[in-house]
């Protein structure tokens, strides 16, 4: 199955091969770039409830060695051609990712290919990553600003596989074995289960045959559905600890990335804490001067997602600060958006996303992502014809069921007593 999509600069393809797995590419001119992704769905949700952070660690491991390649020379190999090669894991996918110039594709190819199919995960490779990757968790432990946001997914989720931290726990990844990850990558890395996409000065017929002839991964059954999010209401979770400020997210379950209301998201969003014009940055760094940072983000999965605001502030100014947030997700709920502020958050969303596509890896993931969650591309015209379509009652409606009082949960991690909190 094939089919071809011409926009007004640059030209969106789609293969799907015989054994499921899809490739997608969109050309751009003026460029001298690609950018390579492999992505699977593999992620935290899809890991046995013994196994917590395994897609993780499959993700640190595969760039440990394959028959033809050692750690070193997977590295070289991408970067001594001025290229950049990585990868990461979320909730719901792996992704492997090279960034190479235009003649060098069939580099990238090859070498995402090689270390996907034909890692040997030695036993010694495994040993010293299991360190790594405890360390890594260790870490986390040390970062409040990032470990707050672990908690409050957890809050949120619990117990849905959702809840999982992505890095897994230490007693979990202590106890990986070679049958262990190589089990786990057989049973999810299976072509139906997995996307190819490009962006730049790419060929989508020589990436094909690229694809064709060298990823063999094995063709399976449709990819089952993951369990549906229990019904969510509010937890909270203060943890004390010894710091200089108090981390808190606060926020609630939202939408899927297919709900055609995202665009209002994007728009409540933007308003909400989005950039130093939002009414969370003006209120309570600028007016009030409460905090340094202060912002709200969203993100998706394939049938739910988040939104949330984060801030770092002094232990004495929590409430204060929770008062004032609380204010904001109140006023949204009951009193319509003014023309001009409206028009100020679609000129940022559709500002912000012209601006991004003049880089490959930004339209890489922007494909990925469509064609995941949504199977089937949605062009930038579209994008920005729903931003624009948005009415400030769409923006009221969807306040009012998302940021009711009822659905928000509470994590905080510093230097305070939790019987403190209101």
């Amino acid at each position: 199955m094939q089919a071809t999509l011409t926009l007004s600069n640059s030209t969106y393809r789609k293969t799907i091969l015989p054994n499921g797995l899809r490739v997608i590419s969109q050309s751009m001119t003026g460029v001298r770039s690609v950018s390579l992704g492999v992505w699977v769905w593999a992620g935290a949700r899809f890991e046995p409830a013994n196994k917590s952070g395994i897609a993780h660690f499959l993700e640190h491991m595969v760039f440990k060695g394959t028959p033809s390649r050692s750690a070193y020379q997977i590295a070289r190999s991408i970067e001594s051609i001025g290229g950049h090669l990585n990868a990461f894991t979320g909730k719901e996918l792996n992704c492997f990712f090279a960034s190479v110039l235009d003649q060098h594709l069939p580099v990238a190819v090859e070498v995402l290919g090689d270390i996907l199919m034909h890692s040997h995960f030695e036993t010694e490779g495994l040993k010293r990553e299991r360190k790594v990757v405890i360390d890594e968790i260790k870490g986390l432990e040390d970062t409040p600003d990032d470990l707050v946001n672990e908690v409050f997914m957890s809050l949120v989720w619990n117990p849905h596989p959702l809840s999982r931290v992505v890095l897994g726990d230490e007693a979990a990844v202590s106890s990986f074995t070679r049958r262990d990850v190589k089990a786990y990558l057989r049973r999810r890395y299976c072509a139906p289960y997995m996307y190819v996409t490009a962006a730049g000065q790419v060929d989508h017929e020589q990436l094909v045959s690229l694809i064709r002839d060298q990823y063999d991964f094995p063709a399976a059954g449709p990819t089952p559905s993951p369990a549906a999010p229990p019904a969510m209401k509010g937890h909270r979770s203060v943890l004390s600890r010894d710091i200089a400020q108090a981390y808190v997210c606060y926020g609630g379950p939202a939408l899927s990335f297919d709900d055609p209301r995202k665009y209002a998201l994007f728009v409540l969003n933007t308003l909400l804490g989005g950039g130093m014009t939002s009414r969370l940055f003006q209120k309570i760094r600028e007016d009030a001067g409460l905090a340094y940072s202060i912002f709200s983000d969203v993100d998706f999965c394939v049938d739910t997602g988040l939104i949330s605001v984060g801030v770092g502030t002094d232990a004495q100014d929590v409430n204060r600060v929770l008062e004032m947030v609380r204010h904001e997700f109140e006023d949204l709920r009951h009193h319509p958006l003014g023309e001009d502020e409206l028009q100020d958050a679609k000129s940022q969303l559709t500002g912000g996303l012209l601006l991004s596509l003049e880089g490959s890896t930004h339209i890489m993931n922007r494909l990925a992502r469509f064609e995941l969650y949504m199977d089937h591309y949605v062009s930038v015209e579209e994008t920005i014809a729903g931003i624009e379509s948005v009415t400030a009652h769409d923006v009221l409606t969807l306040a009012d069921e998302l940021l009711a009082p009822e659905r928000q949960s509470l994590a905080i991690i510093g230097p305070v007593d939790a019987n403190d909190i209101v």
